[in-house]
């Protein structure tokens, strides 16, 4: 009867440790708006290695655009027991259901790049969006300093947007004010879609008679719209453009003088800070507070904002192609 016993409780050891080694496993379910686009690609490559290598396991979700299906995508993820969140939303308002529903299970949320306001956020990952509006606006007066400006900033629905007119502006005002810049167009987007880029290239050169010298514009999936346009017009090549995301595309086009420069956002950093972060909330461990906060309309929400940097000829090979974004042999 004694072995027995000992042998039972062997067992009940047994179990407790398996069940413990089990939970150790720290489950991230990864919520993308969409992947639509080459570098949301990149980036869930980027965070689910990230998450792998620090031991934790990654269940994903795409939304397709459908801010409502995402909602429902995380409220099945809090179910089936994931331990941590990281989203990219679709939009920033309705959004905030997902971290209202997380946290009835205390499972805590990252937003990834795009911010999700009025909500008790846990914290945000992102490129710095005033800095990349300010490198864009600074390069481009600084090779265009007098001429007609137009501004395609980015989908009204994503924070981010807000935040490049900010960077933007920060530079251009005074110049504005001089006199030697002309904001002939400025306008938000209903999407970063090529769609909106030749929609409103068109409305700039119909309400400008063609006359255009820099046309700045959020995203390099918005810029393939506004080539598109001008390639129509007859115009590619001769107005300068600047966006951002370092698109392989868009780099060849720079290589071929039909665009001026781009922002490369460093998704390398992002996504491992993302993984550490998630791991580190998850197992409620603490955060080196190295961190500043950002204001999502409710809190201020630690943040993690990571410098961008602007992409032009000169200097493709020590930006992208030195950190393996791109490879030489694709982009010439």
């Amino acid at each position: 009867m004694k072995n027995r016993n000992v042998f039972l409780a062997c067992v009940l050891l047994a179990i407790v440790a398996f069940q413990s080694c089990q939970k150790s496993t720290v489950k991230v379910g990864l919520l993308m708006h969409s992947l639509d686009h080459e570098r949301w690609e990149r980036d869930k490559s980027l965070i689910t290695d990230n998450i792998e290598k620090l031991g934790g396991e990654v269940i994903f979700r795409d939304a397709d655009n459908d801010q409502a299906k995402q909602n429902r995508q995380a409220k099945d993820l809090i179910e089936q027991g994931v331990d941590v969140l990281i989203v990219v939303s679709s939009n920033q308002n309705e959004a905030a259901e997902i971290i209202e529903a997380a946290h009835r299970e205390e499972v805590k949320v990252i937003a990834y790049d795009r911010l999700i306001r009025n909500c008790d956020l846990d914290f945000y990952i992102t490129t710095n969006s005033v800095r990349v509006g300010e490198l864009q606006a600074e390069y481009m007066t600084s090779i265009v300093p007098t001429g007609k400006y137009a501004l395609i900033i980015g989908n009204e629905n994503d924070n981010n947007a807000l935040l490049l007119f900010i960077g933007q502006m920060n530079e251009l005002q005074e110049k504005v004010e001089s006199g030697d810049i002309q904001i002939v167009y400025s306008e938000y987007t209903s999407s970063w879609t090529p769609e909106e880029g030749y929609r409103c290239t068109n409305e700039i050169l119909a309400q400008n008679d063609s006359s255009i010298d820099v046309i700045i514009a959020g995203s390099d999936e918005i810029a393939y719209g506004v080539h598109r346009a001008l390639n129509e017009a007859g115009l590619l090549g001769k107005v300068k453009i600047v966006s951002q995301d370092a698109d392989l595309e868009i780099i060849k086009e720079i290589v071929k003088g039909n665009h001026t420069a781009t922002i490369y956002k460093p998704l390398g950093d992002m996504s491992k800070k993302a993984a550490e972060v998630a791991i580190k909330l998850a197992k409620e461990e603490t955060i080196e507070k190295d961190y500043t906060t950002v204001s999502n309309g409710k809190r201020l929400v630690p943040a993690y904002l990571l410098e961008p940097i602007l992409v032009n000829n000169d200097n493709i090979s020590s930006t992208v192609v030195a950190d393996g974004y791109h490879q030489t042999e694709e982009i010439y």
